[in-house]
């Protein structure tokens, strides 16, 4: 009795068809999860150029109060020279500007947390890009945070402290003449102008130079990679 003969090139053909189709649908697969992780990650670049752009706007705002606060640091110290002379209503004025409203900037990170918690930052394949954005915000933001809490912290430590022996805010008249007292106040009020107002002004400005950079910089990116 003859048994059949196989078809081994037909069984061998179609084997070999399975095996790289099953290979084609990995590697397709891979290619499409691959494109889905680069989308999300332009994403959340995305959400990152957003949250600097309103970061820009608020440093424009706060360099506009804090040059206010220049001039008025300056009037102050001149103001306790000459307490005799000392205009009462422009005085009280300066001092509830310097001391109810003297913002600091707390910039946005959260795209930039989310992204390097998803390990998002390797699927923008620019490492010059990633560098940059990491120099940003571990380096430069976390010292404009540091600063603008301790700028925050010594003003509101003379706020509660110095000024409220000097200044009646209520009745809008000094508390005290005595030349001793309005000296150490004064002097105060000169470190927090050059060590803290000053500073944070050209502190602003670079940080407003840095995230213009960025700004045009992700821009240019997500243009070229997205369209």
């Amino acid at each position: 009795m003859n048994l059949p003969t196989l078809p081994w090139a037909r069984l061998l053909a179609e084997g070999a068809l399975i095996i790289v189709s099953v290979y084609l649908a990995i590697v397709l697969e891979g290619m499409s999860q691959d494109r889905q992780a680069e989308q999300a990650a332009h994403t959340a670049l995305a959400q990152m150029l957003d949250e600097m752009r309103e970061d820009r706007a608020d440093v424009d705002v706060i360099r506009a109060e804090q040059g206010e606060r220049d001039g008025q640091y300056d009037a102050l110290i001149q103001w306790l020279a000459s307490p005799e002379s000392m205009p009462r209503d422009s005085f009280g004025s300066a001092m509830d500007a310097l001391f109810g409203s003297n913002s600091t900037l707390y910039p946005r990170s959260s795209a930039w947390t989310n992204m390097v918690a998803s390990g998002q930052l390797a699927e923008l394949n620019d490492a010059a890009l990633v560098t940059r954005l990491g120099n940003f915000y571990e380096s430069v933001i976390v010292r404009v945070i540091d600063n603008g809490n301790d700028y925050d912290e010594n003003l509101n430590d003379i706020g509660r402290n110095s000024a409220t022996q000097i200044w009646d805010g209520v009745n809008g008249r000094l508390v005290t003449t005595d030349p001793r007292q309005l000296t150490v106040f004064q002097n105060q009020l000169r470190y927090m102008h050059i060590v803290w107002n000053v500073w944070y002004l050209n502190q602003m400005n670079d940080l407003a130079r840095r995230l213009d950079e960025l700004i045009v910089e992700i821009e240019s990116y997500l243009k070229e990679r997205t369209g």
